[in-house]
């Protein structure tokens, strides 16, 4: 089949110079800004995390009269001391671990306690301000340090001794959703890099390793530091069910044109017909690759949304999916799986035939879920150890297109069913199957943020879930005057949304993530 090389024209290498250069200049500026915040003490600059303390009883469950002790005297004692600023305080209360605990947290090189909150009495919910990315990631690693873990157990033995709660455990670490909007604030900075998983890309470190000083996803734990002692969960995934962060369209950036052009060496490679762009796969370094189904190529564009590498296939492609380290997964036909290097030029690679259909695929970590139409088979990334973890019924040609999502914990997958929306968790539980999608079908799902679900109907429209898959609002409706949509994707580092469809470009959408407005049922 054949396979075209790009030769970038000085113009455009220009191009990608100044694109650098400016996002350098937008780091840098966004650190200085940083510094700046921190001498005028302006804590909107700042990255904000919410440190939640739990006490959990023997049966598992948690000690809501534990949490609330804790929250009460912590309250009291911190305004009893100055506010909450940084002054040392002396110990004029009885109920001392609450106070260590208060003292060593206080301690932290820049850090500040600026609230104190309860949760449903389940937890003490401490918001902490860090004045830059550093002092964020070594709050992380004190709150997971065996003196940190020294002052838990003081709270457990104070809890039983003072108050007769017995308790399991008491479980301190960091809300995914506080991560998660401590993250977009400031995109550009180390911190996102540093609790993004760099081997399995795309998945949100979740554990820290002591003995490698380093930040890890789950799928992480299992394959490089299985011999690693006291690795420590960082965040707490339940909060991925609480977020209340909504997706807002402030505008279209732009349209950017995806047929191939005068770059490309071979003039017999030119598109003969308008281009239908049918999927959309987003790439770590914000490149994208993209499937024109109508001149049947595969389509590589760089981060200015320019196509400089092209591959013409035999095959209709059902799907695209990255699975890192600069490779990437399509659907060639409807039971075999191409395994595709971008690491500069398009290349193909290994060809595995199923004994299934295979329309869409997720990745998370080094696992693939497979959507087959009929049910979702779970492999690993080489397509082998299979395991069936969930089938359902549907007429045949019911849908034209399929799609599966899967959240950034890897704990709930989200695909298109003959009864709507569906959503089950990594075991294959069902969870909620939405009804809205059945008379509008779905198009396309992706993720763009934890706990963020946008999907794709066929009447143009953009609709945001959550977590769970049961809350549901309307985001946006495409104008069918721009393009009649087909795919999307999210490009987190940018806040973008991309839309492809019938036409010869893809529309970049400037988004934002607006809190507290939750969607309605």
């Amino acid at each position: 089949m054949p396979l075209t090389v790009t030769c970038l024209s000085h113009e455009l290498k220009l191009q990608l110079i100044e694109q650098q250069i400016k996002d350098k200049e937008n780091e840098l500026g966004l650190m200085l800004n940083l510094r700046s915040a921190g001498k005028q003490n302006n804590l909107k600059e700042h990255f904000l995390l919410d440190l939640q303390i739990k006490v959990i009883a023997k049966n598992g469950e948690k000690n809501a009269e534990g949490n609330q002790r804790i929250y009460e005297v912590m309250r009291d004692y911190i305004k009893d001391n100055d506010g909450m600023t940084c002054s040392p305080f002396g110990e004029r209360s009885t109920d001392t671990p609450v106070c260590h605990l208060v003292d060593f947290i206080k301690a932290i090189k820049k850090c500040r306690i600026i609230d104190i909150s309860v949760t449903d009495q389940s937890s003490t919910d401490i918001q902490i301000n860090c004045p830059s990315s550093k002092a964020m990631e070594d709050f992380l690693k004190s709150v997971i340090s065996n003196e940190f873990q020294q002052k838990l157990f003081g709270l457990r033995r104070w809890l039983q001794v003072q108050y007769g709660i017995e308790s399991h455990d008491i479980i301190a670490n960091c809300s995914s959703n506080g991560m998660e909007k401590a993250k977009q604030h400031l995109h550009l900075t180390d911190v996102t890099r540093s609790m993004t998983c760099a081997e399995h890309q795309n998945t949100q470190c979740t554990l820290y390793c002591p003995d490698h000083d380093t930040f890890l996803c789950t799928a992480c734990k299992g394959s490089r530091h299985g011999t690693c002692l006291g690795i420590k969960q960082v965040t707490s995934e339940s909060s991925y069910v609480e977020q209340k962060l909504s997706l807002d369209i402030k505008s279209i950036k732009g349209t950017y044109n995806v047929k191939k052009n005068k770059t490309l060496k071979k003039k017999d490679t030119n598109d003969q017909h308008r281009c239908i762009i049918s999927k959309i796969c987003m790439f770590p370094n914000r490149e994208i690759l993209i499937y024109d189904s109508k001149n049947k190529g595969l389509k590589y564009l760089n981060s200015l949304y320019q196509v400089v590498s092209y591959c013409a296939l035999s095959k209709h492609i059902y799907f695209l999916c990255y699975i890192g380290n600069n490779t990437a997964v399509v659907g060639l036909d409807i039971n075999s799986i191409q395994y595709v290097d971008v690491s500069d030029n398009i290349n193909l690679r290994k060809l595995v035939t199923l004994d299934h259909d295979c329309l869409c695929l997720a990745c998370h970590g080094d696992t693939l879920y497979i959507n087959s139409g009929y049910g979702i088979y779970k492999y690993d990334k080489y397509c082998k150890q299979r395991q069936d973890i969930y089938f359902y019924s549907i007429e045949p040609h019911m849908f034209s297109e399929h799609s599966v999502a899967i959240s950034d914990n890897g704990e709930r997958l989200y695909f298109n069913a003959n009864t709507g929306l569906t959503t089950i968790d990594a075991k294959g539980n069902h969870i909620f199957t939405s009804s809205q999608f059945v008379e509008y079908k779905i198009r396309d799902i992706c993720i763009a943020a934890a706990g963020i679900v946008l999907v794709l109907d066929k009447t143009n429209t953009l609709h945001q879930l959550d977590y769970t898959g049961k809350k549901h609002r309307t985001v946006y409706k495409i104008p069918f005057t721009h393009l009649y949509a087909c795919s999307i994707c999210f490009d987190r580092d940018r806040c973008r949304l991309i839309v492809g469809g019938l036409e010869d470009k893809i529309y970049i959408y400037k988004c934002q993530f607006l809190p507290n407005q939750e969607p309605t049922e």
